[in-house]
């Protein structure tokens, strides 16, 4: 399991920077994440939308993806 920050990179793509170790870990699109909400963790899907040349989460575009908190198994 990684836990750590959502970033984005017009070179890289999309990673999570783990916050127990020093590394970073790419994520596909279509890739399930959970995303930190509170208290508690909530499933997401993470796509590129090649429109608008960015990255959302699947039913809560409005969320910004970089520096969200999230989980992946």
């Amino acid at each position: 399991m990684i836990t750590g920050v959502l970033n984005t990179d017009s070179k890289a793509g999309v990673y999570i920077t783990d916050e127990k170790q020093s590394r970073s870990v790419n994520v596909r699109p279509g890739q399930y994440l959970y995303l930190a909400v509170n208290d508690c963790w909530i499933p997401v899907i993470i796509r590129y939308f090649p429109r608008s040349h960015g990255w959302v989460f699947q039913n809560l575009e409005n969320i910004d993806v970089d520096g969200q908190k999230v989980m992946m198994k």
